[in-house]
């Protein structure tokens, strides 16, 4: 009873047999979640033997359903019904997440540099790139992390970028848990990192460094912009989209409004950020050399004179013209964030009001410069004491 012959072969419920030319297959049926599921057995023969195991196959299914364990994806991975239960091939890996992920975040509108930076944090990662997500495990990322020669808050960022990738593979089912949120990169990461990377601890010049640097500048153009750069403080985005309409040449000061980060011109990184600079000797020494290469001639200021154009952005500068005059002058590297960190620490020493400083830096308030330059300040808290009794 509940079998029926398809020729010399009786079958049971459920099973049937699939006809074609290049020969026959075994087929079993059942209802998953309401839907009917046929799910073709491709390498059983159309036996006695094979009929039996679809049977019993059929049956561990059905029992399976019943009991709300049955894992579709483990008997037929290859099935087009899982994208219809939402179930994701289990072959994905963490570069298709990382992908994924970035995509959604390209599709937010975030800004231009927002995804550059997640562009950088996806090549970072590559070494975990082949895994599929169900061997990320804590263990691996503690090797990972260990094995990176990049500052620890670089790596804080790549994790972050991963960690959100990967909430994507909890959200597909392929994890229970994201095993990002399991490991802190500070407690692997090795102190001892690359001397050469780009760290924004202060580390400012000397006025002896500062004047080698202005003496080897293959173009004057290059000494224009780091002479300027070290007496306004401007970071290097701010800098390529300044504009000759930003300087009152009668009050001496300089409008910062807007920063070009890769190649897009934006607002200024705070609110604070915009702001008017006052322009010393120096500063404005800088703006009349620079007059003949582009004043009349581009809106903006500095300008790259290999190509004649305005800087793209801060990477730019670093690269084509930063990094070769450093090493001409034969000054220790440090990325041109330090120019502002000169420019900071060299008004402390003076003595300067941490209040006007804030304002020139773009800060809110002298808080920021407590956070960075304490060791700097103690110094300064010695000479305004000397003031005061005087």
């Amino acid at each position: 009873m509940g079998k029926k012959e398809q020729g010399s072969l009786s079958l049971p419920r459920g099973v049937t047999i699939r006809q074609h030319k290049t020969g026959d297959t075994l087929v079993i049926t059942f209802t998953y979640k309401g839907v009917l599921c046929r799910e073709p057995l491709s390498k059983m023969e159309t036996n006695a033997r094979g009929v039996k195991y679809a049977e019993r196959l059929l049956g561990e299914i059905q029992n399976q359903i019943v009991s709300g364990t049955f894992d579709y994806p483990k008997y037929f991975p290859n099935s087009k019904k899982l994208t219809l239960f939402g179930v994701v091939k289990k072959t994905k890996n963490i570069k298709s997440y990382l992908d994924e992920y970035l995509k959604i975040c390209e599709n937010r509108n975030l800004s231009p540099s927002t995804i550059g930076g997640y562009e950088k944090c996806l090549s970072a990662l590559s070494a975990l790139h082949k895994l599929h997500v169900s061997e990320l495990t804590p263990a691996v990322l503690k090797n990972w992390i260990a094995s990176r020669k990049t500052k620890l808050k670089t790596i804080r960022n790549n994790l972050s970028f991963l960690r959100s990738a990967i909430d994507e593979a909890v959200t597909d089912g392929l994890l229970t848990i994201n095993p990002v949120t399991l490991v802190s990169a500070s407690r692997y990461h090795v102190i001892d990192s690359c001397p050469n990377s780009d760290d924004y601890e202060v580390d400012p010049f000397s006025p002896s460094e500062t004047s080698a640097i202005y003496q080897h500048c293959k173009y004057q153009e290059w000494e224009n912009l780091f002479r300027f750069a070290f007496n306004t403080g401007l970071r290097s985005s701010e800098l390529c989209a300044l504009s000759w309409s930003d300087i009152d040449f009668i009050e001496n000061t300089a409008h910062v409004q807007a920063a070009s980060v890769v190649g897009v011109l934006k607002g200024t990184k705070t609110k604070a950020g915009t702001r008017k600079v006052e322009l010393n000797s120096d500063a404005l020494v800088a703006l009349q050399a620079q007059k003949i290469f582009t004043f009349m001639k581009s809106e903006f200021i500095f300008s790259d004179p290999k190509t004649g154009e305005p800087w793209a952005n801060a990477d730019a500068i670093r690269k084509k013209a930063w990094v070769p005059t450093l090493k001409k002058a034969g000054v220790r590297y440090r990325n041109p964030y330090q120019t502002r960190h000169t420019f900071a620490t060299r008004h402390i020493s003076m003595g300067v009001n941490l209040f006007w400083l804030a304002g020139q830096m773009g800060h809110k308030g002298p808080e920021m410069l407590f956070r960075h330059y304490g060791s700097y300040l103690a110094e300064y808290d010695g000479k305004t004491a000397i003031t005061a009794a005087l």
